[in-house]
């Protein structure tokens, strides 16, 4: 579950350097909705439009804000305080909390890490023979676009496993020595990035039919002119390079490019 809260920009900061392992507040009604696994969007007061993600490792409950600040004083606070009652009194100075409320509520401590992004991770692969690359054409989905083909990770793999077994299951061809091209990074509800390969040999028969829709083998002066996905497009001219590119791209919820760049390595 996420949790918002609002950080005064030193302490936000600190947070964000790693200096900041744990938040202390007032222990309310929103405070114990918490729970461990959670995580809390910390935004900077100053500018509300930053913001840090965090993951709950661990929660403490406390009566009084002596006892909270006195269980980890050594490691959060003896750098800048030489006891605990100057500490205490630096949170009512600086209003961190009120004394009415902490004799109410409690307090609560939060032990807190970086979150962790899940990428939805992929990979394709452009295939190419006799100055033609081999595309897959939706039929189900996506408005019949066309893209290489590829797919996602399976526990396990890495990106050459997955291409190689991906395009097997696909096109029906095993790929030979699949080269790296680039890498594309892409982000709108989720994130992810598409390790896409180029090849020129091959061993097998081609499908006649795949369950995403039909294989074509275009001209490669062709490829900007059919019906891509605009992040596949905004790369085209990257392909069959000596050298890698690596794309930024983000996307709106129908995969459209709201912005890029993309740079070669």
């Amino acid at each position: 579950m996420l949790h918002v809260m609002k950080l005064n920009d030193n302490e936000f900061e600190r947070m964000g350097k790693g200096l900041k392992i744990r938040e202390y507040r007032v222990n309310d009604e929103k405070r114990r909705q918490v729970r461990v696994g959670d995580t809390i969007e910390f935004h900077k007061i100053s500018n509300l439009e930053e913001k840090l993600l965090m993951d709950v490792l661990e929660i403490n409950y406390f009566a009084t804000l002596e006892e909270a600040l006195s269980f980890h004083f050594e490691e959060d606070f003896s750098d800048r305080h030489s006891d605990v009652k100057s500490t205490v009194n630096s949170f009512y100075e600086k209003r961190y909390c009120n004394q009415e409320e902490v004799l109410k509520y409690g307090m609560v401590v939060f032990t807190l890490k970086k979150h962790r992004i899940t990428h939805e991770n992929a990979t394709v692969c452009y295939l190419k023979k006799d100055n033609k690359v081999l595309m897959l054409k939706f039929s189900k989905k996506w408005g019949h676009v066309y893209a290489p083909p590829g797919g996602k990770f399976e526990s396990g793999e890495s990106p050459l496993d997955c291409i190689i077994r991906e395009f097997k299951e696909e096109t029906g061809l095993t790929l030979i020595n699949p080269k790296l091209q680039g890498l594309s990074y892409w982000k709108d509800e989720s994130e992810g990035i598409i390790f896409v390969y180029t090849a020129n040999n091959f061993e097998g028969d081609l499908l006649k039919e795949s369950e995403e829709g039909t294989l074509e083998w275009i001209d490669v002066e062709n490829l900007p002119k059919i019906n891509q996905f605009e992040q596949n497009e905004k790369f085209t001219e990257y392909l069959f390079k000596d050298r890698l590119f690596e794309g930024k791209f983000l996307l709106d919820n129908k995969c459209k490019v709201i912005n890029y760049e993309i740079r070669e390595m």
